[in-house]
């Protein structure tokens, strides 16, 4: 797999974080008229034991699927029936083997955002729609998940990237939400296009990435479809295509019990699960994702499995690809030493097969530990 694609795979959601935990801001000021600054974050650190099919074991302590992120908030006084908000995230990486001082920092989130009775727009740099629910799962938003990179893992990891999920970039975007009630929610977005960087040409992407997506809650069950759409074109290969998925998916919560599962086709986008970063090879190309994931909380300690498939089908037009199926399984418990201190312990088992042959195969567990405020 090429630099390029890891690097891309391993920027991963804000949005699992925070679908998945309780942060306590901290607030730096707040008075009578409205105003209200505020600061809140996660480190999460991993010491990985990993042991590959051609033989390497290795360990390293490392980032999981998530860094440690920073992030400050300003929420200003209502104004016309408006109030307006803004987001800085930084983020950091404890890296891999030979990279530990190059200081590597990003910045996921710089948005502001306006309410109003028509509903929510945040414009800026944010997460995506497409997929952003199914991201939401457990096991990785507490996690490690797919090791792209192998044993010299550098950056944060891939969660069910390629195994369960497609990848919903941080990217500039102007993106409308809705609730209607307490039980439905819609949102719309324009993002910035994503390109294919090892075309022999410039690569032309007219118009905006769109992706939507429709959340409904009853009872104890939240229910979402969503979809993406993007056409691009190569001009020295003369070839048209379009990234465009659709997915659905259904989360199950009640006590202790939480039961996840999602399902999503793609066309563009091949079993690892990148938009566009894959390469010309996914003209074209028909992938699918899908994963299933149970778990149970009992007072401070929650126990999970999941299982997820990533795969794609086998063409010769416009490009030649094999058929590529990708599999994960992770078993997990995460125990709050405090309310905001977690302890982690993951075992996984992957497995890439092309044409029923495996190319990639490995196993790893992953002792954790993040602070979260």
């Amino acid at each position: 797999m090429k630099t390029h694609q890891l690097k891309k795979i391993f920027s991963i959601t804000l949005l699992s974080v925070l679908s998945a935990l309780s942060f306590s801001e901290v607030t730096l000021y707040s008075d009578e008229n409205g105003w209200d600054a505020n600061i809140s974050g996660s480190i999460p650190v991993f010491l990985v034991l990993s042991d590959t099919k051609d033989g390497e074991q290795a360990s390293r302590i490392m980032s999981g699927f998530n860094p440690a992120s920073l992030t400050f908030g300003v929420t200003m006084p209502e104004e016309n029936g408006l109030v307006v908000s803004t987001k800085f995230q930084i983020n950091n990486h404890l890296q891999g083997s030979q990279v530990q001082n190059s200081g590597l920092f990003e910045s996921r989130i710089a948005e502001i955002q306006i309410d109003g009775d028509f509903g929510t727009l945040n414009i800026g740099k944010g997460f995506g729609i497409f997929n952003s629910s199914a991201i939401g799962d457990i096991g990785s938003s507490k996690g490690v998940g797919w090791m792209g990179g192998g044993a010299d893992q550098a950056n944060t990891t891939g969660g069910h990237i390629g195994t369960g999920y497609v990848y919903a970039n941080f990217n500039p975007r102007i993106m409308y939400s809705h609730s209607v009630g307490d039980n439905f929610n819609y949102k719309f977005g324009l993002f910035n296009p994503e390109e294919p960087t090892d075309a022999a040409g410039s690569v032309e992407t007219k118009v905006p990435r769109v992706e939507g997506q429709i959340n409904y809650v009853i009872n104890s069950f939240e229910l979402w479809t969503g979809f993406m759409w993007q056409p691009v074109e190569l001009i020295v290969e003369d070839v048209d295509y379009n990234l465009q998925g659709v997915d659905v998916g259904g989360r199950y919560k009640q006590g202790g019990v939480q039961v996840t599962a999602s399902y999503t086709i793609t066309e563009g986008i091949g079993a690892d699960g990148l938009y566009g970063f894959g390469g010309i090879n996914d003209a074209e190309v028909e992938g699918s994702q899908w994963y299933v994931e149970g778990a149970f909380s009992h007072n401070k300690t929650t126990y999970g499995v999941s299982y997820g498939v990533g795969s794609q089908d086998a063409h010769t037009e416009p490009f030649a690809v094999a058929k590529i199926e990708n599999m994960l399984t992770m078993l997990f418990v995460h125990h709050k030493v405090t309310s905001h201190l977690t302890f982690m312990l993951e075992l996984q088992d992957y497995a890439s097969e092309t044409a029923s042959v495996a190319t990639n195969e490995y196993q790893a567990m992953s002792l954790g530990t993040q602070l979260d405020f």
